[in-house]
Order: structure tokens, then C-alpha cells, then sequence
């Protein structure tokens, strides 16, 4: 099951949704491969541009994953907020048991594997601990945000904004580090994509706008990353860095983000087997690829992101390499939830479905 998806039950396979996933976790992807390869830091003009860009669509996908959430007012539910540590755990331990066993990775201790166990506490996937504070809230969160009326909804919104998007951008914060400033800014993604779908507008069929707003946005925060190179001075004397408006919470990445996800709201697409079958993997495959002892593997010696970055082959590389490490998680995960997921959830369904009914 995607993280992002509700509960079967209460979920409508939307095609246009289900392909959002996708490109959301490719864009992901690309920006963990120019950034965990150092590709970003290339010297060569073209690539160099090509990097910043994909580097700049990695929060666009993290934001989107959560406003789908909210898109759908996603309910609290035992067998899904099993199902995401139960994913977690098998893949963070399992990689890591997996590297130990073969000698691939020879520096393992003990520590190590108490670190992969305790995917709470200590995982390195910040994006599901984030996740995880959400789902906890749920039973609180969604009948107070389903109960909003328009023009309460404006205001959570609007004071959301000026607190947490506003403020930081243009005092030039960095609050993107901070546990409080990230699990609040889950909770304003999931009350705007709430909004989106409770109160529709008239500018939700305005594609070709909501598309070209993203890509000036895209293109604003790769151009900013590409200025900020040549002057570190003035983004150390505010206290940031160079790549501050890629961050998820600044103002550039939220019109971006929103962008991108109006755009695909908008759009009417069939919900095929396989768009189906893709879509189920995104979580599988973020949390496979961007396991913290995988990454260098496999966009530096796997993928040699750093050698094509250097050469003309850049471009289509960084197109081939993302969509075949996701189609090869997606096989994957397809046989951790045959195999493994499917019969154990099955087993405990009895007892997420009394968690369920004393919740409600």
C-alpha cells in the first residue's frame, strides 16, 4: 500500500492520483541521485543546470505525497499505520541484515543494526517518522479539518502560511531541521490538500496554468541554487544556505508544489492494472533506495552519476537511472506484499479492525 493512500475501503482509485505518486517519487529519486552522487557540484555548464533542476523538484514531491493525503481527508486506521512500520522495519533491517550477510558492507556493528531496528527513534528515513506523527493525529486531525467550514478552512490556511511558510522565507530561517516545524508543516499540507477537494474552483481546470507555474517555479529555485554558488557570503550571513529555496516550507516550493498538484488534480486518467501496480510500489521504493547504507552504492558506483555528470550523457542518464531503479522496487515490494505483508496483515486484521471500531 502507498503511504499516501487511505484505507481501501474509503479510497476511490483516481488514475490522475495514482500517477502523481509516481512522478512525485521519481522526482524524489533524481533529487537523491544529483545529491547523494554529488553530481550537483559538477563543473560542467549544461549538467551543472540540469543537476540544480532535478535537486529542486526533490520537496516538491515530498509536499504533494502529504497534501494527497489530504486531498482524500484520510482517516485514522490501525492496518495502515501497521502496515507503514511493519514496510519500514522489514526493508531498513532487511537491507541492512542483507549487506551485512553478503560482506558488502564490512563497517555493520551491532549499533548499526539496533539503529535499523528502531525505525522510530533512530530511522534515517525522516519522511516516515514525520508520516507516522501525522497518522498518530488522525483520529484528531481529520473530523476537525472535514468539520471546517470555507471560511475557517481560509483561516487555518492563511495563519498556517504566514507562520510557516511567510515568516521563514522572508526572514530567511531555517526551520526545516526542527521536529516541531516539520510535523506542523505535515499538518498545514494535509489541511490544504483538504481544502482542494472540499471547496473545488473554477481554476482547478486551468492546466496549462498550473503547469507552467511549476515549471517557473522549478526553474526559479534551480536558477537561485545556481546564484547562491557565486555568493555563499550573503546566504552564510542570513544564516541559510545556497539551496534555501528548495527547501519544503519556503514560499518558491509551496507555489511549486501546489502547481504541480492542481495540475494532476485536474487531469482525467484512466486507473490501469499496471498505473495501479506502480503506484502501490512508491513507498517500497523510496524507502529501498533511499536506505542510508544503499545510497552511495547505488548513484556512485551502481549508477556512476558522478562519471556521466562530467560528460553529454548526463541528461538521459538521469531520466534511465531513476525510472529503472523504480521499476526494479517495484518487482520488489510487488513480492514483499505477496509474500510477506499480504498473509501477516491478513493475520492481524482482526485486531486493527478492533482498534478501528473503538476509535470511531
Amino acid at each position: 500500500m502507498s503511504i499516501a493512500e487511505p484505507a481501501p475501503s474509503a479510497r476511490r482509485r483516481e488514475g490522475n492520483f495514482e500517477l502523481l505518486r509516481i512522478v512525485c517519487m521519481l522526482l524524489i529519486m533524481a533529487h537523491h541521485m544529483v545529491y547523494h552522487s554529488a553530481a550537483i557540484q559538477t563543473a560542467h555548464p549544461v549538467n551543472r543546470v540540469i543537476a540544480r533542476v532535478l535537486f529542486a523538484g526533490g520537496m516538491t514531491g515530498v509536499n504533494c505525497f502529504v497534501m494527497i493525503t489530504g486531498y482524500f481527508l484520510a482517516p485514522f486506521r490501525a492496518k495502515r499505520l501497521l502496515s507503514i512500520l511493519l514496510e519500514t522495519l522489514l526493508y531498513s533491517v532487511g537491507i541492512t541484515l542483507i549487506l551485512y550477510l553478503t560482506g558488502l558492507n564490512k563497517d555493520i556493528t551491532w549499533d548499526t543494526l539496533k539503529n535499523a531496528a528502531l525505525v522510530v527513534s533512530r530511522s534515517p528515513y525522516w519522511f516516515v517518522v514525520m508520516y507516522l506523527g501525522l497518522t498518530a493525529v488522525l483520529p484528531l486531525l481529520q473530523p476537525g479539518v472535514k468539520a471546517l467550514s470555507r471560511n475557517a478552512h481560509r483561516w487555518v490556511l492563511a495563519a498556517g502560511t504566514v507562520y510557516l511558510c511567510l515568516i521563514p522565507t522572508f526572514t530567511f530561517q531555517d526551520p526545516s531541521s526542527q521536529f516541531f516545524h516539520q510535523i506542523t508543516w505535515f499538518f498545514y499540507l494535509y489541511v490544504l490538500g483538504a481544502y482542494f477537494k472540499k471547496f473545488p474552483s473554477r481554476g482547478d481546470a486551468w492546466l496549462p496554468v498550473h503547469g507552467g507555474l511549476f515549471l517557473l517555479m522549478i526553474a526559479f529555485i534551480a536558477a537561485s541554487t545556481l546564484w547562491g554558488d557565486g555568493h555563499t557570503e550573503l546566504f552564510q550571513r542570513v544564516g541559510s544556505r545556497q539551496n534555501f529555496f528548495a527547501d519544503k516550507n519556503t514560499l518558491p516550493q509551496l507555489i511549486c508544489s501546489v502547481a504541480l498538484f492542481r495540475f494532476f488534480a485536474g487531469l482525467r486518467v484512466r486507473a490501469t492494472k499496471t498505473l495501479l501496480f506502480l503506484s502501490s510500489a512508491s513507498f517500497g521504493a523510496y524507502l529501498i533506495h533511499d536506505h542510508n547504507l544503499l545510497r552511495a552504492f547505488l548513484w556512485r558506483d551502481w549508477g556512476r552519476v558522478w562519471q556521466y555528470a562530467q560528460g553529454e550523457s548526463f541528461l538521459l542518464a538521469a531520466v534511465l537511472l531513476p525510472t529503472g531503479l523504480y521499476l526494479a522496487c517495484a518487482g520488489i515490494d510487488w513480492l514483499r506484499r505477496r509474500y510477506l505483508e499480504g498473509p501477516l496483515l491478513r493475520k492481524l486484521a482482526p485486531m486493527t479492525d478492533r482498534i478501528d471500531r473503538w476509535m470511531e
